[in-house]
């Protein structure tokens, strides 16, 4: 169900900037490009089915969704270690993730990987 309030968010964002711009008909977006955050989602597949289901209707149905994934990370303050976070790495309900250093097991804040920004709307000639 995450996926699904993500996508209504983001359709809801995008919707009035299309119709100030006269685009209101149903299929006149073809691409929508995103930045999103690694632990916004469980996968990427659930959120596009999520967004198609929930764009239609509007002028985002049918537009292809073209995800940038933005990976969170850590750094271990104890052995100096970085290491990029995806979601199978991080609880990505959590507000606050923590993971283990995989080097030396010390608790470590997980920073990034949050939140969505589109990026581009490509529309119909």
């Amino acid at each position: 169900m995450h996926e699904y309030s993500l996508a209504d968010n983001l359709i809801e964002s995008i919707l009035p900037r299309l119709a100030s711009e006269g685009v209101t008909a149903p299929g006149r977006v073809r691409e929508v490009v995103l930045r999103l955050g690694a632990l916004e989602i469980h996968s990427e597949e659930s959120f596009a089915q999520a967004f198609a289901m929930r764009s239609a209707g509007t002028p985002l149905a049918g537009a292809v969704l073209r995800l940038e994934i933005v990976p969170g990370h850590i750094h271990c303050d104890r052995c100096d270690r970085d290491e990029v976070v995806g979601p199978d790495d991080a609880d990505p309900h959590s507000h606050a993730p923590v993971m283990p250093c995989p080097e030396c097991g010390t608790p470590c804040r997980v920073e990034g990987g949050r939140g969505i920004e589109p990026v581009d709307l490509v529309l119909e000639d």
